[in-house]
């Protein structure tokens, strides 16, 4: 049995693995999509680099809130912790992909701080997106 078929299997029979799955490729798409319109715009309009660091969190923090938005649907109980462990896959699911197009994979402590802030973000979409329906 595969790694795969694994999933699979989980994912068919666990809606809650399901939904976390959806969201964070949700997510991840969002964040490919957002980064390849930037690189777009920084090369039309020749940005400077002080501007690259603001706005790549700022793809990340909206991406993780669309995946988190997409995946607790189906979470009824704990949203801010179902948020929170898809800020933690997105941001390991991220890593992976982006070393892989920069072909360096270093495992610095910046990818700490990333995954923490990545979980802060997504326990607190959670809360605002249920405060918004008013159902914790």
């Amino acid at each position: 049995m595969t790694p795969f078929s694994c999933v699979y299997i989980a994912m068919k029979n666990n809606s809650v693995i399901k939904s976390h799955v959806k969201g964070t490729l949700f997510a991840l798409v969002a964040t490919l999509g957002a980064v390849l319109l930037f690189a777009f715009a920084i090369n039309i309009f020749g940005l400077s680099g002080g501007v690259i660091m603001p706005i790549t969190q700022i793809i990340k923090v909206s991406s993780i809130f669309l995946g988190v938005y997409v995946a607790i649907k189906s979470v009824e109980k704990h949203a801010w912790a179902h948020g929170a462990v898809l800020g933690l896959l997105y941001t390991v699911l991220a890593f992976f992909i982006f070393s892989f197009i920069d072909k360096s994979f270093s495992l610095t402590s910046g990818l700490l701080v990333e995954a923490l802030f990545a979980i802060a973000v997504g326990g607190i979409s959670a809360l605002l997106i249920r405060f918004r329906k008013k159902d914790f």
